[in-house]
């Protein structure tokens, strides 16, 4: 399962608002929402979506970022429990706690109050509160997963017996079937290694969850997706997109990750036009297509760079970051579900050995 990290900017919940549908038939992605921004119409509609296409959700109700920086706590979470009461329908978007450094007990106890007759989740952060005092807290109430997010992960099994014993049967990890998950935090290279090296591994952790006893692995997105993130490079030249690098010995599902920057250089006798450049980045995406060892898909969004860059339409900057997020989600559901990378051909065996013959039925 991937699990990836969004906060709720407008990009983002238009590719995951597009792509619920898919997503939900396939069940390989659930994704964690921490808004940023009170204004939440928009927000609202990507979870009435997913909630729609049945594809589970899990939104933090107490957001700490940006518009809700200065907010205290209880106030945060009022905005996030009228958010969440304020979808005609519930069934698949699950309340979860973000455990900040001004959480309180009356906090938590309110969380249990409003939310305890659903699944919950809770993101840990390197200044919250100890895990193992918010989880006495949360004693009864239907926790499901733990999101390790900035903090190297510890095995949910380390806690007390007792504790275990509060929440109900053990599970796998040690406490009543929650699980963990860690959001990897890959950092972003500066401009200079962009342009000496334009490929670099995104993430190891869909080769590693399952041997590590996780219940799937998540990250941030596309790189950088977190609010206080610069940009790396000029967006209005660029993008980026994550593929899949294909080996001899990795089966569907199991390929690496690998995120590359397409970046146009400044043609010659020109001034370096932004437009000119971009064009120069979708040439360098389409001869990419043509490697061996590589896929990109096809996803709906690379088909629409592809088409822009044979149609001389090019996309506006939010549509461009758009279009990143809206393909690295479906790359990633797509090689969970098998349907990326594509088999590869055999050329040793004849075609008709492949094709049914109707005749025979």
């Amino acid at each position: 399962m991937y699990f990836p990290y969004l906060h709720g900017k407008q990009k983002e919940v238009l590719a995951l608002r597009h792509l619920a549908p898919l997503l939900g038939a396939e069940g390989r992605v659930q994704p964690v929402i921490e808004p940023v921004r009170q204004a939440a119409t928009s927000v609202r509609h990507t979870l009435e979506a997913c909630e729609a296409h049945r594809l589970q959700t899990w939104l933090v109700v107490n957001p700490a970022r940006q518009d809700f920086e200065l907010l205290p706590q209880m106030q945060t979470l009022e905005w996030g429990r009228q958010l969440f009461t304020s979808l005609p329908r519930r069934q698949w978007i699950h309340p979860t706690l973000l455990l900040g450094p001004t959480l309180t007990p009356e906090v938590v106890r309110r969380f249990v109050q409003l939310f305890s007759g659903r699944p919950l989740g809770v993101v840990v952060g390197c200044d919250g509160p100890p895990l193992a005092e918010v989880l006495a807290l949360l004693a009864g109430a239907p926790l499901r997963l733990v999101f390790f997010k900035n903090v190297e992960p510890r095995p949910l099994s380390v806690f007390p017996a007792g504790l275990s014993s509060a929440l109900g049967a053990p599970g796998a990890s040690g406490v009543a079937g929650v699980s963990a998950v860690w959001v990897e935090d890959r950092p972003a290279p500066d401009n200079q290694a962009l342009r000496l090296h334009e490929r670099h591994l995104f993430s190891e952790q869909p080769l590693r969850y399952e041997a590590q006893g996780r219940a799937g692995f998540s990250d941030f997105a596309t790189l950088p997706s977190r609010p206080d993130a610069p940009d790396v490079s000029s967006r209005l030249v660029s993008f980026r997109l994550t593929y899949l690098r294909c080996a001899a010995t990795t089966g569907p599902g199991r390929s690496e990750v690998w995120i590359e920057h397409f970046i146009g250089d400044r043609p010659p006798g020109e001034d370096g036009h932004a437009q000119a450049r971009f064009r120069g980045a979708l040439q360098a995406f389409h001869l990419a297509l043509d490697r061996p060892d590589t896929c990109f898909g096809p996803t709906e969004a690379a088909r629409r760079y592809l088409t822009s860059f044979i149609d001389g339409v090019l996309p506006s900057r939010a549509l461009s970051k758009q279009w990143e997020v809206m393909h690295h989600l479906e790359l990633m559901s797509g090689m969970l579900a098998g349907r990326f990378p594509s088999p590869p051909e055999r050329a040793d065996v004849p075609r008709s050995l492949l094709e049914t013959d109707v005749r025979a039925r």
